[in-house]
């Protein structure tokens, strides 16, 4: 077993050694002209004790039993455990210490064993963040061989690929030790791909978005992964670049300096009720004028995955629930997207004044980030409304939680069509607002939703938030033009909520 581990270990840092990966074979799991699928799972994160994530997984496997082509294969795009996050009660407190090396192993061991057997053929994974948990090595030690008995050949290193097929997939290190050797070692697989003479799609399997969709934090992409992989997408036709980690599901097609990008993002262990589209309640946070195709939903489904069918040319993507069918795409030129099958629009539903005046209930949402518990005020057209507190909330999520005001009773007859909203901040604190928007609980039950604010309200400038030795907000992905900052101490905003109008 020693050796073994030592085995896998000394190719993990063969990873940081172009030189050493020369000679890396591109192994064939299949020789066929059939068409096949692929499942992909985002985010499960199994979790010790009681592992409830084998319900799940048994739930998404028995709904493609009888699919064809069958399932050839799972990919799992990280986080295939949760690792890391043990609670323990202390002193009568509820507390998180970090999980050992043994905690993280036993989820993989229950995690890989689960999921191989619930759908009876080959899994591969890509390293997420918490499956690093415990020291790093767990993962190595488990999946690695696992992948080895898969593919029939010795992997020693987290990025690795294979083709079946006319198709290649490639599994991508999110740390890795030296991105430009794991760049020289991706486009070594491609090359060979390519060399087959057979070779008609490339897919990309990696934990973290290329960009940050709807949350800039840094914890929720890795601008070097991403600056590694953009010659990768000059260079290669790929087709699609799967993804999870954010625990939202989109797809979307980005032209950038002259490369073409199709990102599908999803997540299993995520359960959204109703899957709200993502421009209804959060600010997209890449250029619309670069995407040529796009859809997202701020949640997952319960037991939400993908179904992928390649038939020659064809490419066709089914977003699922389980058995249910909630979206079907195809292409056959990467980039070049068509919708099969898309849910109706939400239906818009607009306020006249007497909508306002017969409103039962409203909501302000919103999406904080404060480094430390702190009070504002928020008005309503000019009037005092509430005083909330936000925060703590760390660096690394900020603007993902999102936070509900309800608006006191006596209140609602502040509410018009356009509506503005600014904050007051006493405390002379640091923090910001994004993502904002109105909700209104109308008489007939129906729900109406303004639109989202198009700005990222900022409490302080950049220089005074230097000064006081915060680089909060100048650091995240936010684009120039959508934050708007005030001098500490001042209002913030006004925020411009607007109804949908009815027709007079």
């Amino acid at each position: 077993m020693k050796a073994e581990l030592l085995a896998i270990l000394t190719g993990l840092m063969v990873l940081g050694d172009p030189d050493r990966m020369a000679g890396t074979e591109l192994p064939l799991l299949a020789d066929t002209a059939r068409p096949f699928s692929f499942v992909v799972l985002g985010d499960l994160h199994y979790r010790r004790p009681a592992f409830d994530e084998r319900k799940l997984v048994n739930a998404i496997a028995a709904s493609v039993n009888d699919c064809e082509p069958p399932v050839a294969f799972v990919c799992q795009t990280g986080d295939v455990v949760n690792g890391g996050e043990i609670y323990e009660t202390r002193n009568g407190k509820r507390v998180i210490r970090p999980a050992n090396h043994d905690e993280v192993k036993t989820e993989l061991d229950v995690a890989t064993r689960d999921i191989t057997e619930r759908f009876r053929v080959p899994l591969f994974i890509a390293v997420g963040n918490h499956d690093k948990h415990g020291g790093g090595t767990p993962f190595p030690e488990v999946v690695l061989p696992l992948t080895s008995r898969e593919l029939g050949v010795t992997v020693t290193q987290t990025c690795y690929g294979f083709r079946y097929g006319n198709s290649c997939f490639v599994f991508l290190d999110i740390y890795p030790a030296n991105p430009a050797a794991q760049q020289k070692l991706i486009r070594q697989l491609l090359e060979q791909a390519q060399a087959s003479g057979s070779l008609r799609h490339i897919f990309l399997f990696a934990h973290f978005p290329l960009w940050p969709l709807i949350l800039p934090g840094a914890a929720w992409f890795s601008p070097d992964l991403t600056a590694s992989l953009l010659p990768i997408f000059k260079q290669f036709p790929v087709d699609a670049y799967f993804c999870g980690h954010t625990h939202n599901t989109s797809a979307w097609v980005r032209q950038l300096e002259g490369a073409t990008i199709t990102q599908i993002q999803g997540v299993a262990c995520g359960i959204s009720r109703a899957l709200v589209p993502m421009e209804e309640c959060r600010t997209l946070l890449l250029p619309a004028d670069e995407l040529s195709y796009y859809w997202g939903y701020a949640g997952g489904p319960p037991a939400g995955f993908f179904l992928v069918t390649v038939a020659g040319e064809r490419v066709r993507v089914q977003f699922r629930s389980g058995a249910k069918l909630i979206r079907e795409f195809e292409w056959q030129t990467p980039g070049r997207i068509t919708d099969l099958l898309k849910p109706a629009p939400r239906p818009l539903v607009t306020v006249n004044a007497e909508a306002l005046t017969g409103a039962t209930a409203a909501t302000l949402a919103f999406c904080p980030w404060a480094e430390e518990r702190t009070a504002i005020g928020i008005s309503l057209n000019s009037e005092r409304l509430v005083t909330a507190e936000i925060g703590p909330i760390m660096d690394s999520n900020a603007f993902a939680e999102e936070q509900r005001i309800a608006i006191p009773t006596e209140k609602l007859k502040l509410l018009r069509i356009a509506n503005e909203v600014a904050l007051e901040n006493p405390q002379r604190a640091i923090f910001a607002i994004g993502h904002a928007y109105l909700e209104l609980r109308l008489a007939d039950g129906r729900t109406a939703r303004t639109s989202l604010a198009n700005r990222f309200l900022f409490s302080a400038t950049r220089a005074e938030s230097l000064a006081a030795g915060k680089k909060y907000g100048w650091n995240f992905l936010i684009p120039q033009d959508a934050i708007q900052s005030t001098r500490l101490g001042q209002p913030l905003g006004p925020m411009r909520l607007n109804f949908p109008a009815a027709a007079p």
